[in-house]
């Protein structure tokens, strides 16, 4: 089955208390103002606080960059669940490690309205945050997905609507 079909992108969870675009904002103020004070008069600024301009500069472009290369795709998708014959894999970003689920160790699927529980035999559970699946047709994918990766592998998937919580 080719990966194109089995993996299902996530949005970020927008976690931040500042939203991407204040802190976008925020990183470009922190670029611009020691870049106008390395520009301006270099008889008005000592050299040490020079090179404190400098050092300021670039830990703010190393925060623009981080804060891009978290909410952007720019290496492709980095938050996605993925799911294979045997696994359920994933993965919340791009500095987050793979967290893969063994059909093996699974004792039961449980699909709400917001949120994937997935049942486990040592008694532990794990919650997927399903707003994070945007779209009527990739919730109904991944629906599909999940009932098949359920029958295969002998998994009770229970289905909760709205109107029984």
């Amino acid at each position: 089955m080719p990966s194109s079909y089995t993996r299902i992108g996530l949005q970020p969870a927008n976690t931040s208390r500042v939203p991407f675009f204040g802190q976008f904002v925020f990183g470009l103020v922190a670029v611009a103002y020691p870049l106008l004070s390395i520009l301006g008069d270099p008889n008005r600024t000592p050299g040490v606080l020079r090179y404190l301009d400098w050092m300021f500069l670039g830990l703010a472009v190393v925060f623009l960059l981080y804060i891009s290369v978290q909410n952007l795709p720019l290496f492709g998708t980095q938050t996605y669940l993925e799911i294979t014959p045997d696994y359920l894999v994933h993965k919340s970003g791009l500095f987050a490690p793979k967290q893969p689920f063994a059909a093996k160790e699974m004792r039961a699927l449980d699909l709400e309205p917001n949120q994937l529980l997935l049942r486990l035999h040592d008694g532990t559970s794990y919650a997927l945050n399903l707003r994070q699946v945007r779209g009527r047709q990739r919730r109904q994918n991944l629906r599909g997905m999940l009932s098949n990766f359920a029958q295969r592998n002998g998994l009770e998937l229970r289905e909760r609507s709205a109107s029984e919580l």
